[in-house]
């Protein structure tokens, strides 16, 4: 008979195994080399935080990616662009999403200091135009930008800052470093590993507002390593695991709901049967999808 007891036991004998190595890699670490108190006062910064959601649509042969950009501006408002995309391929959805608020981001950037955004800066192949005038816009008007993973599956920045091959879980070992920094200095503030370069002028590191909670990586344009108040302001914002309250709101707003993905697909039947259309409908869906075929928003 099937039991969990032999998967409860791997599971275990793993966890062994990752501790064990986590506390030989510790003894070879130096904590004033590899962590930065963040001691800079608050600043009063405009905030804003961007997310996304989206979901698939498949008519006529097309699929459509209906995709839901959240901006939230604290403390006044928050607000949602809906937007449909024709795409080719459906495992693309999620870069095409991202590339969405890459756009907000690029337009919140006019009115706010600093932009909270969810999942790695970093994209690949087509993102990497957009993300260089992003943070070259940021750099040239003096604002900031920073981007929060809670789940990192591969090492982004042990390998860089100690010049080897670690094959280790770099955020399980930074816990344990950035614990091991309070537990010795008596450090109750905001902690972070020491930034390192990731592409052109994003930098990577590991953020731990409050102790005792995993830290959150975080890419961020280099310009926030030249004014750590502005982590001092974020830090405010971050719940009690290390991440931006704003954020969380932002993913809350950006769902695309079910009643909306049958909503549109309605309007799409309607407006395939071509017959008594409200002309309204037709416009509308007439608009979304000279978006879809690329139109940009800026």
């Amino acid at each position: 008979m099937y039991t969990l007891e032999p998967l409860i036991g791997s599971v275990y004998r793993l966890s062994e195994i990752d501790l064990t190595q986590i506390g030989a890699e510790l003894e070879q670490l130096e904590d004033d080399e590899l962590v930065v108190e963040v001691n800079a006062e608050p600043i009063d910064y405009t905030v804003a935080a961007v997310d996304s959601g989206f979901t698939l649509v498949k008519y006529l042969g097309l699929m459509v990616g209906l995709i839901n950009v959240a901006m939230v501006l604290p403390p006044e408002s928050s607000r949602s662009r809906f937007i449909a995309r024709i795409i080719n391929d459906e495992r693309s959805l999620g870069a095409v999403a991202k590339l969405e608020e890459l756009n907000a981001t690029h337009e919140l950037l006019d009115d706010r200091d600093v932009v909270l955004v969810d999942g790695p800066l970093l994209t690949e192949g087509e993102g990497d135009g957009r993300l260089r005038a992003l943070v070259n816009k940021a750099l040239g008007t003096g604002r900031y930008i920073l981007s929060f993973t809670k789940e990192v599956r591969l090492n982004r920045v042990i390998n860089r800052l100690l010049k080897a091959d670690k094959p280790i879980n770099e955020a399980s070992l930074f816990f344990a470093l950035l614990e091991r920094f309070r537990l010795r200095h008596g450090s109750r503030g905001v902690l972070i590993t020491t930034p390192v370069n990731l592409q052109g002028e994003v930098v990577g590191f590991y953020m731990q507002a409050h102790g005792g909670s995993p830290p959150v990586y975080v890419e961020a344009t280099s310009n926030v390593i030249k004014n750590l108040g502005v982590l001092g302001t974020v830090a405010l914002m971050m719940s009690r695991e290390n991440y931006p309250i704003p954020l969380y709101i932002a993913d809350k707003i950006s769902k695309v709901s079910d009643e909306l993905r049958r909503w549109f697909i309605m309007a799409l039947l309607r407006v395939g049967s071509m017959s008594d259309v409200d002309p309204l409908l037709y416009r509308y869906i007439r608009d979304v999808l000279g978006y879809a075929r690329g139109r940009n928003l800026y």
